[in-house]
């Protein structure tokens, strides 16, 4: 940027991205509370309105990594503004729609839009900030993550009870419209670009096929619970294409993606305590509404309030742990906010079995203090883990890891109480004599929560002593 070291240009650029990912997030959420309504407005079943849904971020899964690899040669400023861009225009095309299957094609250029955005927007934040602001910055990023997550059902509910669905897609149009020129005429990193474009097409189309057959299939598996000639014919279809696209990655002078880095254990360690962090988040955040109304009879509204606990922590704590990461880089933040999630899952466990309400509300509390001390040192560590020319790629893939441990983080949790309440029926069981049970399936799976977040704490400690010993720690 245009004196990316002045304190004015960061911010700005902090704030453009900000817009961005909040106006994300905010869609894909309080999109989950129009569903109903876009169901009876175009008289379909739900399982079709389900891919209002899927195809946002079945396309935004897959693009992530092309997205990135296509920054080398635009610059991650420009693709990050192409991709606001782009959400914006889909925006309004996705609010005009006439029935579902333009909404759903309109979606699937929205995804695209948001895999430009998010492929680059960590970069962006880490390159236009030095080291002594960086865990800061990045923590409001993490706080605009959390911001959207806890308005989405608010402002969600509020739009489509007043004014209609489409009031959740038209509200992202001034809004993206006056960040796009902004971005335009101020968003500038420092990067050096390559000459040519050398894009790896095979490559991208084994990844395509892949991500996607993976998505698929995780979707399916969830909705499932069982093994079907789908969901057989989608793994095999991952395991062939995701070969096929590692052999061509090894071969290839100019790859989509450098499978190199993953042999930098630091990178891979990162990563996969990022894995267990999600997967981890699904017991909760999937399995927690069935309790809550299904055992304790509560309202979606109170439900939704109970949830607010979480992303309300997250969002004024995430800067906080970014201020004393700047401050102090080499101390185990992450794993010390794996364990603390792990006590908030047990607690949770006990008072799901109990019925105690307000032990439940505490592990949300302690889940959003734990959620803090990871996210933030965890992001920036994983980009720091690689050369600062591979910025882009490892802000792509670590985009790509969330939306992919989310995913099977939603099948997991959903396996597990498939597991545990054999052939009772959700429905039949709900508010009546037998909701004990479903207390105790509840319970077990968030328990299994808690493990995960264990076995995290120790893969972030091992990632962490390694950077002890690789930078040293003038603190210890």
């Amino acid at each position: 940027m245009k004196g990316p070291g002045a304190m004015n240009g960061r911010y700005v650029a902090l704030a453009i991205v900000m817009v961005g990912v909040f106006m994300s997030v905010l869609d894909a959420v309080a999109l989950n509370i129009a569903l109903p309504a876009i169901t009876s407005d175009f008289g379909v079943a739900v399982a079709d309105a389900q891919w209002v849904v899927t195809a946002y971020l079945l396309t935004q899964t897959c693009f992530l990594i092309i997205a990135g690899k296509v920054s080398e040669r635009t610059g991650q400023a420009r693709m990050f503004t192409a991709g606001l861009a782009a959400f914006t225009v889909a925006s309004l095309l996705c609010a005009l729609s006439a029935n579902l299957e333009q909404l759903v094609l309109f979606r699937v250029v929205q995804g695209i839009g948001a895999s430009m955005l998010f492929s680059v927007s960590t970069s962006i934040v880490f390159r236009s900030f030095d080291v002594r602001d960086r865990g800061r910055a990045m923590g409001f990023l993490g706080s605009t993550v959390a911001v959207g997550g806890m308005l989405g059902p608010v402002i969600g509910g509020f739009l489509v009870g007043t004014v209609g669905w489409q009031s959740i897609f038209l509200i992202n149009v001034p809004i993206g419209a006056v960040a796009a020129i902004v971005a335009v005429k101020v968003l500038r990193i420092d990067e050096i670009l390559v000459d040519r474009l050398h894009m790896d097409y095979r490559g991208a189309v084994l990844w395509v096929v892949s991500m996607a057959s993976l998505m698929l299939t995780l979707g399916w598996v969830g909705q499932s619970g069982a093994v079907t000639p789908e969901i057989v014919i989608g793994l095999a279809a991952f395991v062939a294409a995701i070969v096929l696209f590692v052999r061509q990655e090894r071969k290839v002078q100019h790859p989509l993606m450098d499978i190199s880095v993953f042999g930098v254990k630091r990178f891979t360690l990162v990563g996969a305590s990022m894995v267990m962090f999600f997967l981890s988040f699904s017991m909760v955040t999937i399995l927690g509404p069935f309790y809550y109304e299904g055992v304790l009879n509560y309202e979606a509204t109170i439900v939704g309030l109970i949830f607010m606990v979480l992303p309300a922590v997250t969002m004024f704590g995430s800067p906080l742990v970014g201020r004393m990461y700047d401050a102090r880089r080499f101390r185990p933040y992450a794993s010390a906010g794996h364990i603390v999630r792990a006590g908030g899952f047990f607690i949770m466990a006990y008072g799901f079995l109990t019925v105690n309400v307000l032990l439940t509300v505490a592990a949300f509390f302690l889940m959003g203090v734990g959620s803090c001390l990871f996210q933030t040192p965890n992001n920036s560590e994983m980009m720091l883990a690689l050369p600062r020319e591979k910025s882009g790629l490892a802000s792509s893939i670590q985009a790509t890891t969330r939306n992919l441990s989310m995913a099977m983080g939603i099948s997991t949790a959903t396996i597990l109480m498939t597991l545990m309440m054999g052939s009772m029926d959700y429905g039949a069981i709900a508010g009546g004599p037998l909701a004990d049970e479903l207390a105790r399936s509840v319970a077990i799976a968030v328990s299994f929560g808690g493990v995960l977040s264990i076995v995290g704490a120790a893969i972030s400690r091992s990632s962490e002593e390694r950077v002890l010993k690789e930078e040293g720690n003038e603190d210890r």
